[in-house]
């Protein structure tokens, strides 16, 4: 256990940019953000020697890295290089004693998306994301008759070096839709030590083998493409902008089991009641489209509204609702 003391927060502003500079007894960390661009430095040092760079690299400001990051020990010893742009990495072999066998794995997985999606789709739609990681399983029958996989001893992540030779790889991938629109963890593949799938029986999760693909080609969906739909099918009239995210019926009792959609949501009123926030409701009404992200068909379209409460303090929204 690594007890980080000696902790302190600095916050600097500039004409440009925004510094938060944390520093404990391990690391200096240096965090910038950009007020004209969607643009963060980030940048981690070891207190030890603030020469030595441990971590650093760009991300959005919704926390999406990108460009080239880079990591090294504290002697200097570098570790590896990710190309997120590119969804690439290289890797000290010296380091990462069983990269090998995750390297192979990612293989068979990346078939498997390609059996379910088509190759078009893999090559435009998916990235390799690096937020996987490995683990010794088990399956395990409990008293109600179910049987499961389930993790006996987690050994690491994707990005970091290993001790013992797994017998489960988590294998995780963002979808886009565009260069600059990427989501982040939307599929997940569990292989076992051959490269099979794991499939556990689940009645309420969809499993990767389970998603309904609508035909094995690209995403035509784009944010322009859904603000011109909307415009073409208005609802209650608004100049809020559009809000747009792809989405993915992981719940197999719900009304997309299974599908990928695109929704674009719009408020266009809001009602508060009570004291806000130790204790209050706030009703949001929304404008709620929704569209089928291989062939822009607008699938759904009707004014909405979510219920935020809080209670001391603390929220909780629940799911959009119809309006009465």
């Amino acid at each position: 256990m690594i007890c980080l003391s000696q902790f302190e927060v600095i916050k600097i502003e500039t004409d440009s940019t925004e510094i938060e500079l944390t520093k404990n007894s391990i690391y200096r960390i240096w965090e910038e953000t950009y007020n004209l661009k969607d643009s963060v430095f980030y940048s981690i040092r070891y207190m030890k020697d603030t020469t030595q760079l441990h971590i650093e690299g760009w991300m959005n400001k919704k926390r999406q890295n990108f460009g080239k990051w880079k990591e090294f020990k504290i002697d200097g010893t570098w570790l590896y290089t990710i190309d997120y742009s590119n969804h690439l990495w290289k890797y000290n072999r010296k380091e990462f004693k069983y990269q090998y066998l995750k390297d192979s794995m990612k293989l068979k997985a990346d078939k498997i998306l390609i059996e379910i999606f088509g190759q078009e789709f893999y090559d435009k739609n998916i990235c390799f994301d690096f937020i996987g990681h490995t683990y010794i399983g088990k399956w395990k029958t409990y008293d109600d008759g179910g049987t499961f996989w389930i993790q006996e001893e987690y050994l690491g992540s994707w990005i970091e070096p290993i001790f013992k030779e797994p017998n489960t790889y988590v294998i995780k991938y963002d979808l886009k839709t565009s260069d600059s629109e990427i989501y982040d963890d939307m599929l997940t593949i569990e292989l076992d030590s051959t490269g099979n799938l794991i499939k556990e029986q689940s009645k309420f999760e969809t499993r990767i083998d389970e998603i309904i693909v609508t035909k094995q080609d690209s995403f035509k969906i784009t944010k322009e493409i859904a603000r011109t739909i909307c415009l073409e099918n208005p609802l209650m009239e608004s100049a809020n902008p559009f809000q747009t995210t792809l989405r993915f019926g992981r719940h197999k009792m719900g009304e997309y089991s299974g599908k990928f959609y695109y929704e674009v949501t719009q408020q266009y009123d809001e009602e508060k009641d009570g004291d806000c926030k130790p204790n209050c409701v706030i009703t949001k009404y929304y404008n709620l489209w929704r569209i089928d992200p291989w062939s822009c068909e607008l699938i759904f379209k009707e004014p909405m509204k979510t219920i935020t409460r809080y209670s001391q303090g603390c929220g909780y929204t629940g799911n959009y609702l119809r309006i009465e």
